[in-house]
């Protein structure tokens, strides 16, 4: 599972990725009221993936609607090479 939502956030890199869209592509099911589980897995995805090189998270929290996966611009560089 927290495969499937970084690869579906860094699919969509920069870009705002609802909770609803995660909630159905990723786990199989309408997004649930109270419902913590994506923030769990996206708590996981933090602790594995690290800071980006200006010491920030990579994953972004928009607040009540989703995420977005962000990088430096060093980070960019390397995702180039």
């Amino acid at each position: 599972t927290e495969f499937e939502l970084l690869k579906l956030l860094m699919d969509n890199y920069g870009k705002f990725v609802s909770r609803e869209k995660i909630s159905e592509n990723i786990l199989g099911k309408k997004l649930q009221s109270f419902d913590r589980s994506i923030d769990m897995h996206i708590s996981h995805l933090r602790k594995k993936v690290g800071l980006n090189a200006n010491h920030q998270e990579r994953i972004k929290t928009i607040r009540g609607s989703g995420y977005q996966f962000v990088a430096s611009n060093s980070d960019s560089e390397q995702m180039n090479q």
